[in-house]
């Protein structure tokens, strides 16, 4: 039997299409939807992850949507014309693209994000920490450069230097002297992001324990939420390893950014909440759905409201989940100990840790590999643990290639900007109305 019962839908069966299928956010998604809905998914990878489950139905190779952002639009228009699809869900960073083409997307399947302005301020870390000062919401001290010049000027050790555009962990580095700070600056020059154009942030560390807030919001009004804090670091520095936690005093920051930007779909921030000043600190928001396996485990589904709102009807709220309950990443824990240097050894003691149920495992769940569920979840674990013990250095080359299937970087940003609704790919594609078996 199943740790979780997926309850049958309360309403029809609906056919969803994810924009991609490699990222964990994406296999999260899959267990708050794969039992009641039909899921198509597309992905440049062959053998993305989210291909190997029992709820999904079909897979599509498509383009990457960062170095080939024209390309990957007008794959996926074609993919909605050519079936119909109730909800169009984006899984990660694809809600930068397709809020720029909210309007022209939301003619051929359900779509819930905000307008295009509205989502650019939280996705780049440097306007996010400006609309925070904006709202008189707490955050770490900031510097935002743009040069090797700015970068090098008067820092206090240790801080961050982070880029404002990037995914899992890619362009943030952490710098505790000056030798690592000059350099950060030679690989950040040599990749072009000191030329003046870019912005970097130098950001003091936070204190206190790491905590994110997910939610769901229909046009400015929270209709689901649910907080986390981190238990254990993984790879990018995401959680690999979670509790459920309740945090009232976060949502009024929360509501008020939501209300501010009249916010619609889903959103995740990320901060650290210190117990002795009682204060959080702000340091990072994803415009999109995340931590929704630790929620669907708790008793909220934020899948299926992001659902309900893509479809436009009004949704009721849910009440709060469980907690105290306790998730990890599974497979993405052995990745995080082989990036650290760990030997075969080392990698096995993890693999038992996690199979005697022992450490960040006790009385935790998996949110990544749930045999239970569905028992395809297994293949790429069982993969990822062969390939790690095989050769543990090729952990990096590993994240790498995924992260680059949904990652959004500086350069992706400024073509997916320069794309206009004249292009002959929008004109011919979006442009069009929708064939008669197509309309809503």
């Amino acid at each position: 039997m199943s740790d979780v019962a997926i309850p049958p839908s309360t309403s029809k069966r609906l056919k969803i299409l994810f924009t991609e299928g490699s990222s964990a956010s994406a296999r999260q998604a899959l267990y708050c939807l794969g039992g009641r809905h039909t899921i198509d998914l597309v992905d440049p990878a062959t053998f993305c992850q989210c291909r190997f489950s029992r709820y999904v139905r079909r897979w599509y190779r498509c383009p990457s949507y960062s170095r080939e952002p024209d390309a990957y639009l007008s794959f996926l228009v074609e993919r909605l014309r050519a079936e119909r699809y109730d909800v169009l869900l984006p899984t990660h960073e694809q809600v930068f693209l397709l809020a720029r083409f909210r309007e022209a997307l939301s003619r051929y399947a359900g779509l819930a994000l905000p307008a295009f302005e509205a989502l650019d301020q939280v996705m780049s870390k440097a306007r996010f920490v400006r609309l925070l000062a904006e709202l008189g919401l707490p955050s770490p001290a900031t510097r935002i450069v743009r040069d090797r010049a700015g970068l090098l000027a008067a820092p206090e050790f240790p801080c961050y230097v982070k880029l404002a555009y990037s995914t899992a962990g890619e362009g943030v580095r952490y710098v505790a002297d000056a030798g690592q700070l000059h350099r950060v600056a030679e690989a950040f020059e040599a990749a072009g992001w000191l030329d003046g154009h870019a912005e970097i942030l130098v950001q003091a560390p936070a204190v206190g324990n790491k905590r994110a807030v997910a939610a769901v919001i229909q046009h400015g009004r929270l209709v689901a939420s649910h907080c986390v804090e981190t238990r254990a670091i993984g790879v990018g520095g995401s959680g690999m390893a979670e509790v459920g936690v309740s945090h009232a005093e976060v949502m009024e920051p929360l509501m008020r950014l939501a209300s501010h930007l009249n916010w619609h779909g889903a959103i995740c921030l990320e901060y650290f909440y210190n117990p002795a000043t009682g204060e959080p600190q702000f340091i990072e928001c994803n415009p999109r759905m995340a931590q929704s396996s630790n929620a669907w485990l708790s008793g909220v589904n934020l899948g299926q409201q992001l659902v309900d709102v893509s479809l436009g009807h009004p949704v009721s709220p849910l009440p709060p989940g469980r907690v105290g309950v306790r998730s990890h990443q599974g497979f993405l824990a052995l990745m995080a100990t082989a990036l650290k240097g760990g030997s075969r050894r080392r990698l096995l003691a993890e693999l038992r840790g996690s199979w005697a149920h022992r450490g960040i495992y006790q009385e935790s769940q998996d949110e990544m590999t749930r045999p239970r569920d569905d028992w395809l979840s297994v293949v790429p674990a069982a993969a990822v643990s062969l390939l790690l013990l095989a050769r543990p250095r090729a952990a990096q080359w590993l994240v790498t290639r995924t992260v680059n299937n949904y990652s959004l970087h500086q350069t992706a940003v400024e073509g997916m900007r320069s794309l206009c609704p004249t292009h002959p790919f929008i004109t011919e594609g979006l442009g069009e109305p929708p064939t008669p078996d197509r309309e809503r």
